[in-house]
């Protein structure tokens, strides 16, 4: 098995351009409702399904969308999404895809988990990809203008704008210019300086994402998904439930683009030159296929809707039903319950403390605060909801 399995360590670019083109033709055959107008843009994000064995493939969340709420807008019950860029978006569908399938386990039914010892484990042939019609905002979009390993048709900054990405690029002629992202440093942190070209900003920093009105608390998509790496995208609830963390080794972007292989590896693995080492080190491809909706024109402005799509149901990706999910698995397994809660009524735990019992999560994740981001925005201990009261 394992000798099979090795076959697929790298993606061929027949493959890497089969998953990007079954991506858009999702997105293709959704509803025209929530999409950009002709003088929008919007970005694609997509987790997918991967049989290692036999190389089949399969969407099971999409996302778009690259807006934020501010701070004050945050809710306490979880019933909010604070931050709706695509890639974050198509996590929570992939989390609700998950819980799905811990419930179809539970069930007896076809999943992609099996259950041993009150913890659900991964099938050993089923693997998960991410594809994003650009990199991510923040620190893996800064990159030398010529020093990108491919362009596509396109020469300019496609960078998400005003509520995120796009900076104004004017510098002295003859200057070795960078790409920029419009995710702002921490204000304890060191800032950008702001100078002409490759001097504008400071690399390896951890970034909030601009919202219209007050800052966000939310992290730049490249912090996340440097997180997702070396933490595994479960997250802490579903890491209480899991043998291991699913981590995602393959990530695809589209063409038409600025991208570097350098920088992603930079901003995602090795930032800050932490000595700490993702237990699975990913491999980043640039398909072939250019996404419809990419910005293509700097007139054009960001749609502002999102659309999140996850495959055979529909369920809102809110905290308060991520929370409803992982309760009704436990509900449905006394022995699993036990060993998570004790002797605490499960209905009475809140959001926040239940998150605060995956340890060995939050442990590894204190690790990676201190050694490899240096710094991360503290949030408002403001999730203490009970499902029962809502």
């Amino acid at each position: 098995m394992m000798a099979i399995l090795d076959i697929y360590k790298f993606m061929s670019a027949l493959e890497v351009n089969e998953i990007a083109n079954n991506c858009i033709k999702i997105y293709n055959d959704l509803p025209k409702s929530g999409k950009p107008k002709e003088n929008e843009w919007t970005v694609l994000s997509c987790f997918v399904q991967r049989d290692k064995i036999f190389g089949a493939i399969k969407v099971v969340s999409l996302g778009t969308g690259s807006k934020c709420v501010g701070a004050t807008k945050m809710s306490p019950s979880g019933n909010i999404v604070n931050d709706s860029h695509a890639e974050t978006l198509a996590r929570r569908g992939l989390l609700l895809y998950l819980y799905s399938n811990i419930t179809q386990c539970l069930n007896s039914q076809e999943s992609v988990f099996t259950l041993e010892d009150s913890y659900f484990k991964l099938k050993s042939n089923i693997e998960f990809l991410f594809y994003s019609s650009q990199l991510p905002c923040g620190d893996a979009s800064i990159l030398p203008k010529d020093g990108c390993e491919e362009m596509g048709d396109l020469v300019i900054s496609l960078k998400r704008n005003a509520q995120t990405d796009d900076v104004s690029t004017e510098t002295k002629p003859n200057l070795v210019d960078i790409h920029r992202t419009g995710a702002k440093c921490l204000p304890s942190s060191k800032q950008d300086p702001k100078l002409p070209g490759k001097d504008y900003h400071v690399l390896g920093q951890v970034r909030t994402k601009p919202g219209r009105g007050d800052r966000t608390l939310s992290v730049s998509c490249s912090d996340k998904i440097a997180k997702w790496i070396q933490l595994g995208v479960q997250g802490s609830l579903l890491s209480l439930l899991l043998t291991e963390p699913i981590y995602i080794s393959h990530f695809i972007f589209g063409a038409g683009v600025p991208f570097s292989k350098d920088s992603l590896t930079r901003a995602l693995v090795t930032r800050n030159e932490s000595h700490l080492k993702p237990k699975s080190t990913p491999h980043f491809y640039q398909c072939v296929e250019c996404f419809p909706n990419i910005k293509s024109d700097k007139k054009l402005r960001p749609a502002p809707n999102s659309i999140i799509w996850i495959y055979n149901f529909y369920l809102r990706i809110c905290k308060y039903n991520l929370y409803k999910s992982f309760q009704n698995i436990l509900m449905r397994n006394k022995i699993i319950e036990e060993r998570i809660c004790k002797a605490e009524n499960l209905e009475d735990i809140p959001y926040n403390r239940m998150k605060r019992k995956a340890i060995t999560y939050n442990d590894k994740w204190a690790e990676v605060k201190k050694n490899f981001f240096k710094i991360w925005p503290t949030k408002p201990d403001m999730f203490d909801f009970c499902i029962k009261n809502y």
